[in-house]
């Protein structure tokens, strides 16, 4: 790998996909493949991206509950790990940035991503040795400051609305299964409530051992434009009269959370007070595709 960091814009693409093999070579709980097909795209002019585009349209994202038997001690391990300070590290920003995937397959659905930003603030870092012995390249590393101000952009991603269902249960299935129980029928209903609302009705049967059960559940949620989210109504039932009476002992938790605004922006600021960005014209469309959208400043 080139010494100088960031170089020029051909060692910016190799430490980006040599990053980006690595990142999944030892997965945890998903599998991905078709990494080969993805397109990295970079213009460097100094310590400026001019641009930087990333496009993964086709990877395949698949899950794998099936923990390897070391992930205990692997955890405990990146628990009282600590990342080296880097040896030097330059400012840059990326003008322009577009990560895209139209579509990214995740188990058997598609689902489309689009990502773009400007202006964002970017720090080159070289570290005394690498930071991953396994890796060379992680002797150089790319990171963002605390202080996101500049940066703006907007995000959106949708999916069919009738295969929601099929992606929801191709990730619950095999995560329930590991702690037995056997995910059934599923049934899901999502439609508009308002300007800013959506309506969700949910049915899920399944068993465990020998106990055969089915929940329902029912709820109102607002969206706002400023990314604040509240549940308006929640009901939960079923017919099965053990986990009719197993959800009675969730009421008080249901009274919590329902008329409870989730402050999405809130939830990203940063406790120490520095700058971080804001999600602004949070919007979800429901019909034909289920969608969110919204910008960040």
């Amino acid at each position: 790998m080139n010494t100088t960091w960031p170089g020029d814009s051909a060692t910016v693409v190799r430490w980006l996909r040599a990053t980006l093999h690595a990142e999944v070579a030892d997965p945890r709980e998903a599998r991905i493949s078709g990494l080969d097909d993805v397109k990295i795209a970079a213009d460097l002019s100094g310590n400026d991206l001019q641009h930087l585009t990333v496009d993964a349209t086709r990877v395949r994202l698949q899950f794998d509950w099936r923990a390897s038997p070391d992930l205990a001690a692997r955890n405990e391990a990146a628990a009282g790990h600590h990342d080296p300070q880097p040896v030097s590290e330059e400012p840059g920003t990326i003008q322009e940035l577009r990560i895209r995937a139209t579509p990214i397959r995740i188990e058997r659905t598609d689902v489309n991503i689009d990502v773009q930003a400007f202006d964002v603030p970017i720090l080159w870092q070289t570290f005394a040795a690498p930071t991953d012995p396994r890796h060379p390249e992680s002797i150089n590393g790319l990171s963002a400051p605390d202080d996101l101000s500049s940066a703006r952009g907007t995000f959106s991603a949708s999916v069919r609305t009738q295969y929601l269902v099929p992606l929801l249960t191709s990730v619950l299935r095999p995560a329930l299964a590991e702690v037995g129980i056997r995910l059934g029928r599923v049934k899901l209903d999502v439609t508009g409530d308002g300007s800013d609302g959506v309506h969700v009705t949910a049915y899920a049967g399944g068993r465990w051992k020998l106990l055969f059960a089915s929940v329902r559940a029912d709820a109102r949620i607002r969206v706002t434009r400023d990314a604040v989210i509240t549940v308006n109504e929640l009901t939960l039932g079923s017919r099965n009269p053990l986990v009719a009476l197993a959800l009675r002992f969730t009421r008080k938790h249901v009274r919590e959370i329902v008329g409870q605004p989730y402050d999405l922006n809130a939830a990203l600021g940063d406790e120490q007070g520095a700058t971080s960005a804001r999600i602004h014209d949070l919007r979800v469309a429901t019909g034909e595709d289920f969608s969110v959208s919204g910008r960040v400043n």
